[in-house]
């Protein structure tokens, strides 16, 4: 790949990154950006890596069993063009509707809908972002097919690459629409006009300016005679490509001799999702699918008994990880935007639960490998662990 460095800012936040040219599958997926080595290399340094290598050296000198495990992972997320990719021949675009009030206040409709991953404050941020109105004076509305537009819903951490996009780009149009009014408020021409959280000033005299506000309130009472009232639009975003987040996460764990048991004692876990439109909704997506990857590796299982019935059937019986039982979670992230997307966003939600699980048991294989142990099927139960140390000779 060809690195090239790029400065952009969000949020108020200047990011620096650096984004590869692109790299064609074999299976034809189209990877438009990634830093691999960066994520990599930042997970070396957070986990002290060569330190514990040391450590476990001496470790197995004792007797004792402890591991490092490492995954790195790329995923494709979002949804791609539509003469590509389609749902038995739906096109994967999605849409966003935004309506701004005379008061000032907008309505933001979406075709996707929130699962818990706080679209209603994310996607209000990017409103506030591209027309400066404050995100609690935008009310997100989504999931009524009787008052939304068109989408597909969301899966695939398609929000933000898709509907996340509509957002920006239906924001950008009233903005557009919004300067005119501006200049018609201004006497001027909109080309000399700058636009800066939220007021529309004269270039070269700034203290000569209008709010979004103020445009909003002028769409439905002081506008061109050739201009159609109202400051609204709808947009459907059909994306040019998917978007491929990345990261690389890597765990330490201590197993006990005589019971199996597995203790991790470091997840370190580095996630490019490109721009982080609000940093604490994705470390809580991250968490959470940590915590969703350690119980696919340790805990969770559906399993039968031998007349078929499930033994797993409700959770009393099916253990779902809580903060009790994993670890404590150390989350970095570099950043790599989407060329592509209009904010340099790429989909997170499901990324953890991707990289995790294989990490979290690459560190038991590592623990006991140099007793010829390579593989104990997921979920690595304290038994199958205990199991796998008595066939390799240990004794407690």
């Amino acid at each position: 790949m060809n690195w090239r460095s790029i400065r952009l800012s969000y949020g108020g936040r200047i990011l620096y990154a650096r984004t590869s040219s692109l790299y064609l599958s074999c299976t034809g997926w189209a990877y438009d950006s990634g830093d691999y080595h960066g994520a990599m290399d930042l997970a070396l340094e957070k986990l002290g890596y060569e330190e514990l290598r040391r450590e476990q050296a001496e470790k197995r000198a004792r007797g004792e069993f402890m591991g490092i495990g490492v995954a790195s992972f790329t995923e494709v997320v979002g949804a791609g063009h539509g003469k590509d990719y389609d749902i038995m021949g739906l096109r994967m675009f999605d849409s966003a509707e935004l309506r701004v009030h005379p008061t000032g206040k907008a309505i933001l409709k979406l075709g996707v809908k929130s699962q818990g991953q706080g679209h209603e404050t994310t996607f209000a941020q990017i409103v506030e972002e591209e027309l400066g109105i404050p995100f609690s004076d935008v009310e997100v509305r989504e999931g009524d097919t009787d008052n939304t537009p068109y989408g597909l819903g969301t899966y695939a951490s398609r929000s933000t690459p898709v509907a996340g996009a509509a957002t920006a780009m239906v924001a950008r149009k009233l903005r557009a629409k919004a300067q005119e009014l501006a200049a018609h408020l201004l006497e001027t021409r909109p080309e000399d006009l700058g636009f800066e959280r939220g007021k529309f000033y004269v270039k070269g005299s700034r203290e000569h300016f209008k709010t979004i506000q103020d445009c909003a309130f002028a769409a439905y009472t002081n506008l061109p005679e050739d201009m159609e009232a109202g400051l609204e639009g709808v947009t459907y975003y059909d994306p040019p490509n998917m978007t491929y987040p990345f990261g690389t996460y890597m765990v330490v764990v201590d197993i006990d001799r005589g019971t199996g048991e597995v203790k991790v004692r470091r997840m370190v876990a580095v996630d490019d999702c490109g721009v982080r439109i609000n940093p604490m909704v994705v470390e809580g997506q991250i968490h959470g699918g940590l915590c969703e990857g350690y119980g696919i590796a340790f805990t969770e299982l559906i399993t039968f008994d031998e007349a078929g019935n499930c033994m797993g059937s409700n959770f009393m019986d099916y253990l779902l990880p809580t903060a009790w039982e994993t670890p404590n979670f150390e989350v970095y992230e570099t950043v790599t935007p989407s060329p592509h997307h209009p904010l340099g966003a790429k989909g997170v939600g499901e990324s953890p639960t991707v990289g995790s699980p294989a990490a979290y048991v690459n560190a038991v294989i590592d623990a006991v490998a140099h007793l010829g142990v390579r593989n104990i099927e997921m979920p690595v139960t304290s038994d199958k662990v205990w199991a796998a140390l008595r066939g390799a000779g240990v004794d407690a």
